[in-house]
């Protein structure tokens, strides 16, 4: 493959017309492409406009309150109203991070979704300069950066989930910030708590950003010798405020339910269906009245969840080729699992785990991984844009969802394995690999879905253009273009004797 555009020996970076002279490390790449401010600027300016317009006309999350965004927007509503409440165990089922943010802007303006929107709109926004300037710091070729910024600036599907109250948003947003904050204390050695507090509120909104944040310290790890400018404080620095939340999150998931080990219940549910295939849950007061939706064939009462993934696969897959490897195939041979008591139960959850791997066998929980992971890139629809026939925003949602299959999916998963087998070399682009690790790792165990995909996008961008920008260069050089043809060598021709008699 071409060589990777290196920095020079004395390791400078241009920002705003200065010079500053950076920590050296030996033998990693570090070289970051000039800082176009006024790029910088326009698409910042641009994400602000696009996405404001979004929340305040075309789409306001304040109209679409249902399903996940509804409970979301409750347990903010609760919490600005009445602070924190020990002892409610329904408080405990979802991640807390996302209605505490929610909870910010009803507290402070009357409770105004309007005002939460706008919130959820400059989270988004903040994403497109996060991006670029992530980019700046990671990418081997100069002109990457700018594809990246006008690529997550046009990224309707990230847009799309700032007109909704979900974890998407923010997620996006303090992720994206938790990564580029990162990659500065691995470079510079700078702005290690403030990568540590974005990070421990990337974890709340997410509590699956652990994965990552493990990954990064293994990239340190790798590298510590030759990283001489990090020192115990900066890890000091990124660790502490993580440990904080997860103090804090195992703190306040005991005082709702009165056990210790977990931060939302929902996992309990989440896990049980990515290893049973089941597409609804259903959990009953006693028993009779779980025999009587049996009977009936009744999947919408009781306390339900429901994975719309499972459905959109069961749909299509099943019916069509049941016998295909990616069908859904339910462990208990029912779409439905129904039980009596509370729907997040460990107890309840850890039994039916076990009887689903009994039926399945290892074989079965391997194929089942790899149907959850196959669900963030195929089979179903971004939800929740197909709810509610929403038909107007089809189109531009089926447009992106074919865009990412054709032209980022394969590089983007190039990219991956390139920037992992560089994290002596090159650890910045790793942390991106990392990003996309986390996504597929959490999706096999759980299940994966475009909806969840999506504030991963920015890094699946990124590592597609580095494949684009290696791989395409070596295919062209030795399949493609044609070789040149040696010339012939010369003649020699035989000089006649001048000895004669």
């Amino acid at each position: 493959m071409p060589p990777v555009e290196s920095a020079p020996s004395d390791e400078r970076v241009v920002e705003r017309g200065s010079v500053r002279r950076r920590p050296q490390a030996t033998g990693i790449i570090r070289r970051v492409p000039v800082l176009d401010t006024r790029f910088l600027i326009i698409i910042t300016v641009l994400a602000l406009v696009t996405r404001l317009v979004w929340v305040l006309w075309v789409h306001p999350p304040e109209n679409y309150v249902f399903s996940d965004m509804r409970k979301y927007v409750e347990r903010a509503q609760d919490l600005a109203m009445h602070g924190f409440r020990p002892g409610v165990r329904t408080l405990a089922w979802q991640t807390w991070g996302t209605h505490y943010v929610l909870a910010v802007p009803l507290a402070l303006f009357g409770g105004s979704l309007k005002v939460a929107g706008v919130l959820w709109g400059l989270m988004s926004a903040s994403a497109v300069p996060a991006a670029y300037l992530l980019s700046c710091r990671v990418s081997t070729r100069r002109w990457i950066p700018k594809l990246v910024g006008l690529a997550v600036l046009l990224w309707h599907p990230n847009m799309s989930n700032s007109g909704y109250f979900l974890s998407e948003a923010p997620f996006l947003c303090f992720q994206l910030w938790s990564t580029y904050l990162l990659v500065v204390v691995m470079q510079d050695g700078r702005r290690a708590w403030l990568a540590g507090i974005v990070s421990a509120i990337a974890f709340a909104v997410r509590p699956q950003a652990s994965l990552f944040f493990v990954l990064v310290l293994l990239s340190w790890a790798i590298n510590r010798k030759r990283l001489p400018h990090v020192h115990p404080r900066h890890l000091i620095g990124v660790a502490l405020p993580l440990l904080l939340m997860l103090a804090f999150s195992f703190y306040r998931f005991h005082a709702h339910t009165g056990y210790w080990g977990g931060v939302a219940e929902n996992a309990n549910m989440n896990f049980t269906a990515g290893r049973c295939h089941n597409i609804v849950t259903q959990a009953f007061k006693s028993q009779g009245r779980l025999e009587r939706s049996k009977k009936r064939g009744n999947t919408k009462n009781g306390r339900r969840v429901s994975l719309p993934g499972f459905r959109v696969l069961a749909r299509t897959v099943d019916k069509h080729n049941p016998d295909s490897f990616f069908a859904l195939r339910p462990a208990m041979e029912s779409e439905t699992i129904r039980f009596v008591g509370y729907i997040g139960d460990p107890e309840i959850h850890r039994e039916l785990r076990h009887r689903c791997y009994e039926k399945t066998g290892t074989l079965g929980q391997v194929r089942y991984s790899m149907v959850n992971t196959m669900l963030l890139w195929f089979v179903g629809h971004q939800w929740p844009e197909v709810e509610k026939n929403r038909k107007f925003f089809y189109p531009t949602v089926a447009f992106y969802k074919h865009a990412y299959q054709v032209a980022i999916w394969v590089p983007s998963l190039i990219g991956m394995f390139i920037a992992i087998a560089w994290i002596r070399r090159h650890p910045a682009l790793t942390f991106c690999g990392w990003q996309l690790v986390t996504s597929m790792t959490i999706a096999s165990i759980f299940f994966g879905s475009i909806r969840l995909r999506t504030p991963y996008d920015p890094y699946a961008i990124i590592l597609a253009l580095e494949a684009y920008a290696l791989v395409v260069p070596w295919v062209w050089t030795r399949f493609v273009r044609p070789k040149p043809t040696p010339p012939a060598p010369a003649k020699v021709e035989d000089s006649a004797s001048d000895d004669g008699d």
